[in-house]
């Protein structure tokens, strides 16, 4: 079994260029987008340094979850501000998205260290590129909030992710090394 490729600074690059995009034209997927790669990139990562000494793991688990809950958070809170007109998000950039996801989506499927790892990762960024697409077709169609529908699922689902990571992952890793001999 060979070892993950380093997502690195590459990927924390992808990241900062992608939501200095959706932040600079208040695109929804765009912002979005950012967050999901920024948690997958965390856990190939945390797949990368395997395996850690249980406290190690532990924390790191605390700390994604926190800051998954964090973006997910900072999502919702921005799509609430849509939703009560507090801000006006202009149309989306249907093409920068799409692109900046299929990167994504190959940046991490790279990462991987065998074709099975690839292919669950790939899995994964299907559903968002199809997300994207189905957001992207419903506001031509005339539903002027579906990119923002798409980022507030996202944003649930990082929080749902986050929750998992601290209330379980993180003691779930605690008790497995008190049971080491």
């Amino acid at each position: 079994m060979g070892r993950l490729r380093d997502p690195g600074l590459y990927g924390l690059l992808l990241i900062a260029v992608m939501a200095s995009a959706g932040g600079a034209w208040g695109d929804c997927v765009l912002l979005a987008g950012s967050v999901a790669l920024g948690y997958r990139l965390f856990l190939l990562w945390m797949d990368r340094g395997a395996p850690w000494p249980p406290l190690t793991a532990a924390l790191n688990a605390l700390t994604g979850g926190a800051l998954a809950g964090m973006a997910g958070i900072a999502l919702l809170a921005g799509i609430g501000a849509a939703g009560l007109g507090w801000w006006q998000p202009p149309a989306p950039h249907p093409v920068p998205a799409l692109m900046f996801i299929v990167l994504s989506a190959a940046w991490c499927c790279w990462s991987r260290h065998s074709l099975a790892g690839a292919m669950d990762e790939l899995k994964v960024w299907l559903w968002l590129v199809g997300g994207t697409v189905l957001a992207m077709e419903a506001y031509g169609r005339g539903l002027a909030m579906a990119p923002c529908l798409f980022a507030l699922f996202i944003g649930v689902a990082m929080l749902w992710a986050g929750w998992r990571l601290v209330r379980f992952t993180a003691p779930a890793i605690l008790r497995s090394g008190s049971e080491a001999p």
